[in-house]
């Protein structure tokens, strides 16, 4: 077998073994992506990072981390099971502004368990302009507040408003809703801000 028919061979198995990669992460992958034609795959790219860094920020529970993803006049809106009643702690409402959001995240079930994680996390990006994007996601949470007795869980359907900041030179949500699909809490989960 000649050299260049060993390296054409060899260039079809690497072509085929990269087509398999990208059917497999494909399939696997959780993002939906929806682009319109003015905006640029790196800002759709932008703002799946700034997301899942959000992610991430919520499962760590550092609320610092968590309001500075947040435009300074940002608003958070938690609504839907459980957000009025004594399992909630009555956490339900509307927040604006980072230190309304660095105390909501830091009082909350969020900063205050002693443990709590997120998972389950699928999510749509749909790009409304280069300088804007809507982020449509699932979630399941749960953890425990050993202190006042109580495992929590629960579900949330959660929209993100992003924007461009220049000044920040990144993505920044201007608005967040929380829609809890569920929430479960054993023993009392009372929290004080």
């Amino acid at each position: 077998m000649s050299s260049r028919t060993v390296l054409l061979a060899g260039g079809v198995v690497l072509l085929l073994v990269g087509a398999l990669a990208g059917y497999l992460y494909g399939v696997n992958s959780t993002t939906t992506k929806t682009t319109t034609a003015s905006t640029s795959l790196d800002a759709y790219e932008q703002v799946a990072d700034s997301f899942a860094n959000h992610m991430l920020s919520i499962s760590s529970r550092n609320a610092s981390a968590i309001a500075s993803q947040y435009e300074s006049n940002a608003s958070v809106i938690w609504t839907g099971q459980g957000t009025t009643g004594l399992a909630f702690g009555g956490m339900g409402g509307t927040y604006v502004g980072a230190n309304d959001i660095f105390i909501i995240m830091n009082a909350s079930f969020i900063g205050q368990g002693s443990s709590f994680a997120v998972g389950s996390v699928t999510h749509t990006i749909v790009a409304t302009s280069d300088d804007s994007a809507e982020v449509n996601s699932s979630f399941a949470f749960f953890g425990q507040n050993t202190s006042l007795g109580g495992n929590f869980n629960g579900t949330v359907s959660a929209q993100d408003s992003y924007v461009y900041s220049a000044s920040n030179g990144g993505w920044l949500i201007s608005r967040e809703t929380w829609n809890f699909l569920s929430f479960n809490a054993r023993g009392p989960l009372i929290f004080t801000g």
